[in-house]
């Protein structure tokens, strides 16, 4: 994958997981009491889930600024 295409792979998935962490915890903590329990747990669980995909995608965020020379930030 050429270091351009990874690069927009990357900033795509930070804000798709962000999206997705954002809602998980909505649901977690601000609508627990018309949810079920169960899917109160399985919003949490997302919510660990979701940090870690979206710091995998800083990583390869990271690692696209590399092969592009970019200043990493």
């Amino acid at each position: 994958m050429s270091g351009q295409r990874l690069l927009h792979a990357a900033n795509a998935g930070m804000v798709f997981f962000l999206v997705a962490f954002a809602v998980s915890v909505y649901g977690a903590w601000g609508m627990e009491k018309q949810l079920p329990l169960m899917l109160v747990t399985i919003l949490h669980i997302a919510q660990i889930v979701t940090a870690g995909l979206f710091k995998l995608a800083y990583v390869f965020r990271l690692v696209a600024q590399s092969q592009l020379g970019q200043e990493l930030r």
